[in-house]
This record gives structure tokens, sequence and C-alpha cells, in this order.
């Protein structure tokens, strides 16, 4: 019935679909299942039956293509820059922070500590002080004098920042 009724079919299912393509796939894959049916229920109107298989394949084919990206959402996708670091910079970085540790080492262990409670976990110089038993100046001078330290060591320059001390 397939095979006799093609071009009704075909032109049937594009005036439907409004796509020659998608009805020509569509009437492949009803062909296909058919000769896989075994046991082929008994049809009151086999042309409709095709019909509506047709129409069910395109209906499958065309949810199944919504779930797969445009040409143009893939351009899209493709032109998001990488902002992540690149091998060098991976490496310099675990050189910069190797060379920290060996700065930081150096250093007397109050300093390390107060430059560790500073920088590291953002205490204000306050709570330094009263943690290890020294003045908030003591603490202010410590914090300095490990930064020009690491920065030293880290060639880098320390820039001095306006608006007066750390926040307390």
């Amino acid at each position: 019935m397939l095979t006799a009724d093609y071009s009704g079919l075909f032109k049937r299912l594009t005036r439907r679909l409004g796509s020659e393509d998608l009805a020509g796939d569509a009437l492949q894959e009803t062909f296909l299942r058919i000769e896989q049916m075994q046991n082929a229920p008994a049809v009151n109107s086999p042309k409709d039956y095709l019909f509506r298989i047709a129409l069910n394949v395109a209906t499958d084919r065309r949810r199944g293509e919504k779930r797969l990206l445009s040409m143009d959402a893939i351009d899209a996708l493709l032109d998001i820059p990488d902002e992540s670091p690149d091998a060098a910079a991976i490496v310099e970085g675990r050189q910069d922070i190797q060379a920290l540790d060996l700065a930081l080492a150096e250093l007397p262990s109050r300093a390390r500590q107060v430059f560790l409670a500073a920088v590291v976990r953002k205490m204000p110089d306050h709570e330094i002080a009263a943690q290890l038993g020294v003045s908030v100046r003591t603490v202010e001078i410590d914090l300095r004098n490990s930064l020009k330290h690491c920065a030293a060591r880290l060639g880098r320059t320390l820039l001095r920042r306006s608006g007066g001390p750390r926040p307390k």
C-alpha cells in the first residue's frame, strides 16, 4: 500500500508538515517500521493508518531535533572566550606560591602569624593583636615588614595604599 500510493502520501504529508525533506524521511522510516511488523493489526483504512504512522515518525524527529543545538547556538558557544589559565600561567602561579612559601619561612614566627592572619584569613588588626597578646601597632609594623619582605623576595613592587591604615 505504501509503495503503491507513495506519491499521494508524500504530497499529503508534505502539505501537513511543510517540509519535503521531513515528509520523505518520515515515509522512509514508516516503510522500515511496517517491514519490521510481525503481527500487523487489521486496519479499516490502510492509507490513513500509514499517514498516521508517518506523522508520528515526523513528530518524533522534530522533538529529537529540538534537543539538538542549532548551528548558530554552536557558533555562539565556540565564541565564548576561555578564561582559564594556560599551562604557562599555571606554572608561573605555582612558582609564585613556592616563592611565597619560602619567603614566609624566612620570617620570624610572629610576623608570619600576623601575615597569615591578616592576608589569608582577613582578620582585623585588633583581633590579631588580641590573639597574639601584642599591641595593634605591633601588628601593623609586623604586617608592613612581612609584606615588604615577601614583595622583595618575589621581585614585586609593594604599593602603598592611600586612605590610611587597614580597617579595624
